[in-house]
């Protein structure tokens, strides 16, 4: 095998991680922001998150477990005591991971919350994103293309292949 076919073939591995790396960037960052919601109340069916103040923790432990810190599911429907959440996961302060639920409505006193953010698409960051994916395909392109850097003089074969 040739060092130009095995130069070729390396290139096309580095292009191909790129190409990769580029491709999982999106569901690294995602589109969307958490807005915490303060003087108005989520719309049904919106995802939000439900933070929980110590006694919302020991009131609803018979419910979630033990040591509830925060709830995130779809909003079923409030009134004006409780939000009734459909939950999809639960983290937990003794853990850093989350438990995975499956749409169990849980209703949550609004005295049990120590706050609620509402999960917004975020046109900003979805273009910020698009540009990086758009750029750093460009860039793949043009390394699969034309390598990484010049070849230092005399190290280039000719088109013949004689290398004298």
């Amino acid at each position: 095998m040739s060092d130009s076919h095995s130069c070729r073939r390396a290139r096309a591995r580095q292009a191909r991680a790129v190409v990769a790396a580029v491709l999982m960037l999106p569901s690294a960052t995602g589109c969307y922001a958490s807005v915490p919601v303060w003087d108005r109340t989520p719309a049904p069916n919106s995802e939000i998150t439900v933070g929980l103040s110590d006694h919302g923790r020991s009131v609803l432990a018979p419910q979630l477990g033990p040591g509830a810190r925060r709830i995130t599911g779809r909003l079923a429907r409030t009134t004006d005591s409780a939000y009734v959440v459909r939950v999809t996961s639960v983290e937990y302060i003794s853990s850093s991971s989350t438990g995975t639920w499956t749409g169990e409505e849980v209703s949550v006193s609004r005295d049990l919350v120590s706050g609620v953010t509402e999960r917004h698409f975020s046109r900003g960051r979805s273009w910020l994103v698009a540009g990086v994916v758009v750029a750093a395909l460009a860039l793949a392109t043009t390394i699969a293309i034309n390598g990484f850097g010049n070849d230092p003089a005399g190290t280039k074969v000719p088109d013949g292949g004689n290398t004298q």
